[in-house]
């Protein structure tokens, strides 16, 4: 088949350079292409209950393999011939595609591994590209099914403003008018547009996420509305669909939709004004059924105000609006959150930790989260693998939380000081990111994906806070 072709022949490739054991396995857990090693000591197939779990964690560790809590159930527990493993999950705008995993059977090679973690994750992210951007030319994969996430985890939570939005999703379930949620970074938007799509009449077709802000300018058309043949210099000779025709019967969100540039705008209005697209080089229109949710972390009024952002679109897509409190004004749901991201990372980390002790979450509550629940669940996780009891202590707090917590008395869970403002604490936790990289381009881009924004937000909030690093 010239799709396994393709990808066992990058493999091969990858694994010569690197001197490592490759496998690729699809979201059931069947082996898509390996090196010729690994199929002959571990076969065709993967514990999916354990591999499932790390959806969602991007790249992971796995230092003792077959001896873990998780490896429970695997044929392979206690005599795993692996004696370490990075895997990394193959997630792109909202679908699975499967896992890929760099593998050491031997001992020598497992120093190796530990030794050039980072140089080996670079290598895994590439060849996740590769794999990722062959598999999207197929239409075996274009369908691969979202509902992976349950849904308690969109929108968990017991407040007020919680309750209220799921109320509101309820009510609109059998709507398909355009929804705009907005809220700070982190607080989960692409999880309740999920969560949305989930609940409505749509819910059987596909959930395409396309984030405006990752897309150059210049590709931003032909990634929308697709293209024909010949449409432009290396164009495919086959054409290529858009995000509309891949969301064709489904849900399209596009998140950071402020950052959609000007002179596409009115090109989305007509095709939320009449359902028709036409590709970038194409002669004739086609019509397609999306139901449109956008998100944004940015103020519409001064986008509005500086002719930033079209007044009309603006209306197209705010038919129902949605606003995501931030962490730090829903506070009585820290708690339930805290153990659902324990209960969550357990099997990631490997600890049997079920709580937190009272002083923890006393420097929590004191704590202002400009990061909202994305930095909530960095911390959670830091905790647990640094944590040696069987419950989270302020001892496994990540430094910067541990030093706020001495600088700033804590009294029945509640900090004693005034919370800074908005602006402030989100240049605070900015700098944070900033600082734990080198400063480099390549730094901000990590710093930038820790934070959940594109490089060129990231530049803007640096400009606009007066960020100097």
């Amino acid at each position: 088949m010239p799709l396994l072709n393709s990808i066992s022949k990058v493999i091969q490739a990858f694994s010569k350079l690197l001197h490592v054991e490759i496998a690729c396995f699809n979201p059931k857990g069947e082996l898509i292409a390996a090196t010729e090693e690994y199929i002959l000591r571990k076969g065709t197939k993967v514990h999916v209950p354990f591999f499932n779990n790390l959806y969602g964690h991007h790249i992971t560790f796995l230092h003792e393999p077959g001896k873990m809590q998780s490896c429970v159930g695997c044929h392979f527990i206690n005599h795993c011939p692996s004696k370490a493993e990075l895997v990394q999950d193959m997630i792109i705008n909202g679908k699975k595609y499967g896992y890929l995993s760099f593998v050491s059977f031997s001992p020598e090679n497992e120093v190796k591994l530990i030794e050039n973690k980072q140089y080996y994750i670079e290598w895994l992210s590439r060849l996740k590209e590769i794999i990722i951007s062959i598999l999207r030319d197929t239409d075996v994969f274009k369908a691969a099914d979202n509902r992976y996430f349950a849904l308690e985890n969109y929108i968990f939570g017991k407040s007020k403003a919680l309750t209220d939005i799921r109320k509101l999703i309820k009510g609109i379930r059998n709507s398909t008018s355009s929804i705009l949620i907005t809220g700070e970074t982190g607080t989960g938007k692409s999880l309740l547009a999920q969560y949305i799509h989930e609940m409505s009449l749509v819910s059987k077709g596909p959930f395409v996420e396309l984030n405006c802000a990752a897309i150059p300018e210049s590709l931003f058309e032909s990634e929308i509305f697709g293209y024909e043949e010949g449409a432009f210099t290396n164009a495919k000779k086959s054409g290529k669909k858009g995000y509309f025709e891949l969301a064709d019967h489904g849900t399209l969100f596009m998140d950071e939709i402020a950052d959609l540039p000007l002179n596409l705008q009115p090109k989305l209005l007509k095709v939320l004004q009449d359902g028709m697209i036409m590709r970038v080089g194409g002669t004739s229109s086609k019509k397609v059924d999306v139901r449109l949710i956008s998100a944004t972390n940015q103020p519409f009024n001064e986008l509005l105000d500086e002719k930033r952002f079209r007044s009309d679109l603006y209306y197209r897509l705010n038919v129902i609006p949605i606003t995501i409190p931030p962490l730090r004004e829903r506070m009585e749901d820290l708690a339930l959150l805290a153990l659902h991201f324990i209960k969550k990372l357990k099997e990631r980390t490997g600890k049997l930790i079920d709580s937190c002790s009272e002083e923890y979450m006393g420097v929590l509550s004191a704590y202002h989260w400009p990061g909202n629940l994305r930095e909530l669940e960095n911390v959670i996780e830091y905790s647990m693998n640094i944590e040696s009891n069987n419950v989270l202590t302020t001892d496994s707090l990540p430094p910067y939380l541990a030093n706020s917590a001495v600088s700033r008395p804590i009294l029945a869970g509640k900090s004693t000081s005034p919370k800074p403002g908005l602006a402030e604490a989100e240049r605070d936790v900015i700098i944070q990111k900033l600082q734990a990289y080198e400063n480099s381009y390549t730094g901000k881009q990590k710093a930038a994906k820790d934070l959940g924004i594109s490089i060129r937000t990231l530049y803007r909030k640096m400009e606009k806070l007066e960020i100097h690093i």
